[in-house]
């Protein structure tokens, strides 16, 4: 593993800005591994998450409610993302058939994390497919807050922004995986 350590996300920011191909890349993800939980990091520089890669989840042949990132899968995806000039600025997890907000368990593992870091929990509905996503940061203190989610459509970082919705999973891209 590199010597090199992690950026930071930046504290106090207004929101959380994702290329709309990293949240295309989580739905993809979410979906497939339905009805279990799905987890990955966000790869990126300060606020702005480019890619979305997924990690193993090391509980998900045993129930659907919860995840554990693999460890093996995280350090490639930090060694990959350290290579090519990113950081590791955040995580991700979905609630299959559940809600778009951290659960009293999410909040007591993100003590773990150490912030500020970016958070994303997104809620996928087995039937329609349909995506909520919940955005935050998690504090140094591990208290995780919301921040708006920016979207950035296209390749070379324009348009417009939301604070979060829904995404339909059948998108045309596949989650990169770890």
């Amino acid at each position: 593993m590199s010597s090199r350590t992690r950026t930071p996300y930046p504290s106090g920011v207004d929101d959380l800005r994702i290329h709309s191909q990293a949240l295309r890349q989580i739905a993809r993800h979410a979906a497939a591994e339905y009805p279990a939980e799905c987890c990955g990091l966000l790869v990126g520089r300060g606020d702005e998450v480019r890619t979305a890669s997924a990690v193993r989840n090391l509980l998900g042949g045993e129930r659907c409610d919860r995840f554990e990132l693999d460890p093996v899968g995280h350090v490639q995806v930090w060694e990959r993302a350290h290579a090519n000039g990113e950081d590791v600025i955040g995580c991700y997890h979905s609630h299959p058939d559940g809600q778009a907000q951290p659960s009293s368990i999410d909040r007591r593992l993100a003590r773990g994390f150490g912030g500020p870091f970016g958070y994303l929990v997104v809620a996928i509905d087995g039937q329609s497919g349909d995506l909520e996503v919940f955005s935050g940061q998690i504090q140094e203190d591990g208290e995780i807050v919301p921040v708006p989610l920016e979207i950035i459509e296209g390749v070379d970082g324009a348009g417009g922004g939301t604070d979060g919705g829904s995404l339909a999973a059948g998108a045309e891209d596949s989650a990169a995986t770890a």
